[in-house]
């Protein structure tokens, strides 16, 4: 059973990977219905980790997958939706991840 304490500690761990994975995202965007590279950095990610998932779900969508070690726990299920796709705008910030794609 995980505590508050670890799952702080976990979050902590993966902080820089997970800033990491967000700029990758922030500069590189894809409009929608054209998430090509964003599909593959994902899944990649996902297959890295070790997690179970499907691609070209209605397009560039992905599904994945965790299950839970607790047998009497797999019957409870939570659902996590995100958007992957970018807006068509030019950015003006000036920080070290600024979109590199013109969308």
């Amino acid at each position: 059973m995980f505590t508050i304490q670890k799952i702080k500690s976990l979050a902590h761990d993966l902080r820089d990977e997970i800033i990491s994975i967000r700029r990758h995202l922030h500069a590189h965007p894809e409009l929608s219905f054209h998430e090509t590279e964003t599909a593959k950095f994902i899944s990649q990610k996902l297959s890295s980790w070790g997690i179970l998932h499907q691609t070209n779900v209605g397009g560039y969508g992905i599904c994945g997958v965790i299950e839970s070690k607790i047998k009497d726990q797999r019957s409870k299920i939570v659902a996590l939706r995100a958007d992957m796709d970018a807006l068509p705008i030019s950015e003006q910030n000036e920080v070290e991840y600024k979109s590199q794609n013109r969308v």
